[in-house]
């Protein structure tokens, strides 16, 4: 897709305005008028379905992830869009939700800005030493916790894989050259959804489809469970450290729960739980999978340092 290209327009009776769609480029400064902050424009980090993602700094030196929402459909139906996920992630701010610091319309280009992490879990997974099933606790300690938080307030995300969940290090003021303790955060609620407007036709990545969106007539209706499920997902995959990919046929099966039981306990059930295919069998809440960890025998020890490993990796931000 071109950087720069007239794609939207907006009007009525026949009378269209065309918008132009600018992406920013690395080394120009842009401002936002609803906060007055200025952000020098960055990399280009990643790109996903709906957006394009860019570091940026401010003028106060934060590092951050600039999100720029793609030309698709008309102005407004892409305005309403920058609108809809600005409105969750002001309505679901939590110490392990990606923080939204600011939103803007700059040359009829949608802007969101977040705090940047450092990468998403699926990094992890590319590192020798990395042990999963000493990380798991950890990760689910924060993990659950935001999933908690979006159930209580009524949203599902339907999109909890390892790119969507990211580790970063919480900046030590005072030695600014020190990596600092790490945090695990839940990231892009793009596709997040209140429970009344969840249903089986909802877009979501095909490899972790649940049960019940397969076969609701077998398996039951998708509600908050099918977040509980792709945890499950993602649990088993740290537990194993490594990314794994399920065809239909095998979810239909029931794979993923089946190597569950293959782990040691409790991991093993709190995992299974989580992947039950029938969802008025499956593990109900995030809480649950927490207290189910937290029996005895988990498996628990030192940890590798992130920073020995990865050094000065790159940075990165689900778009």
């Amino acid at each position: 897709m071109p950087d720069n290209e007239p794609t939207l327009s907006e009007g009525q009776g026949g009378s269209a305005v065309t918008k132009h769609f600018v992406l920013p480029t690395p080394g120009e400064k842009i401002k936002s008028e609803l906060t007055k902050n200025t952000y020098r424009i960055g990399d280009r980090i990643g790109e996903g379905s709906f957006g394009i993602v860019f570091k940026c700094t401010d003028v106060w030196d934060n590092n951050l992830a600039l999100k720029v929402l793609k030309p698709q459909g008309t102005y407004d139906f892409v305005r309403q869009k920058a609108v809809s996920e600005l409105n969750k992630l002001l309505t679901l701010r939590h110490p392990h939700v990606t923080y939204v610091h600011d939103a803007f319309e700059f040359r009829d280009t949608f802007h969101i800005v977040t705090e940047l992490c450092d990468a998403p879990l699926s990094v992890l997974f590319t590192i020798n030493a990395f042990n999963g099933k000493h990380w798991l606790k950890p990760i689910a300690r924060c993990l659950l916790q935001a999933v908690h938080y979006l159930h209580v307030n009524n949203f599902v995300h339907q999109d909890i894989h390892p790119g969507n969940v990211l580790y970063s290090f919480v900046k030590d003021e005072m030695v600014s050259t020190e990596a600092g303790a790490i945090q695990f955060k839940l990231g892009d609620l793009g596709i997040a959804k209140l429970l009344h407007e969840v249903g089986v036709d909802n877009t979501r990545a095909q490899w972790m489809l649940p049960p019940e969106v397969l076969d609701s007539g077998e398996f039951g209706l998708p509600d908050f469970r099918v977040d509980i499920y792709h945890l499950g997902l993602l649990l088993l995959q740290i537990a194993h450290s490594k990314e794994m990919r399920f065809s239909r046929e095998e979810i239909l099966a029931g794979r993923p729960r089946e190597l569950a039981l293959t782990l040691p306990a409790p991991m093993s059930t709190a995992i299974e739980k989580a992947l039950r295919r029938h969802v008025e069998h499956r593990t109900k809440t995030p809480m649950e999978i927490w207290e189910d960890l937290n029996a005895p025998g988990l498996l628990e020890g030192p940890l590798p340092s992130l920073t020995d490993v990865l050094g000065d990796g790159p940075s990165s931000n689900p778009s």
